[in-house]
């Protein structure tokens, strides 16, 4: 009996882990408008944007552009640290999820960290047309302190100061609910 608990035990606290690695921030709700230009969508506070690590967005959508460019940068666009990344735009709608390494080392105009993710038409001269999110999501291994509000600009502007708003849900909670049955059952186990 013991053996098999101990196994639920530690099955249970694995699970604990698990929850937490990945928190998704979802932005769909900041940024449902319809958008006729760049569109600069603050990175939310927590999520990790360092030097070498991959951050991936997840967006889904309309748009009446054929292609859609998205990087991380600074606002303004001073400081781009990943590729440019293209989406397609097939029968006017869109669905994709995009891992980007971060390289800020090799940054272009810059080597800082992004604080924005910047979306544009498929090349310099050409604004997003008539394009709105369904889905946008953040993946992240770090726990959000805040999420922030976009901007959305016609052109390039100086840096701003996000506005935030309330906390992300990011399931730490449930988190709680496995460690609490594991403790249970090692105090169960315990008293017989």
């Amino acid at each position: 009996m013991k053996k098999a608990l101990s196994i639920v035990v530690a099955m249970l606290m694995v699970c604990c882990l698990g929850v937490s690695v990945f928190a998704d921030f979802d932005l769909t709700s900041e940024i449902a408008a319809d958008i006729n230009s760049n569109l600069e969508v603050s990175i939310p506070e927590g999520v990790d944007v360092s030097n070498g690590v991959t951050f991936t967005l997840s967006v889904k959508g309309t748009s009446e552009n054929d292609t859609i460019r998205v990087y991380l940068t600074q606002p303004g666009d001073t400081s781009r640290v990943t590729e440019v990344y293209y989406i397609e735009v097939v029968d006017g709608a869109f669905e994709t999820t995009l891992d980007m390494p971060i390289d800020s080392t090799g940054a272009i105009q810059g080597t800082s960290d992004p604080t924005i993710i910047m979306f544009k038409g498929v090349d310099y001269a050409t604004p997003l047309a008539n394009t709105t999110f369904e889905s946008f999501v953040i993946v992240s291994d770090a726990a959000p302190a805040e999420t922030s509000e976009p901007e959305t600009t016609s052109e390039p502007e100086t840096t701003a100061e996000p506005e935030t708003s309330a906390p992300a849900e990011t399931g730490i909670a449930l988190a709680l609910v496995p460690m609490a049955i594991a403790a249970a059952a090692v105090v169960v186990s315990k008293r017989r």
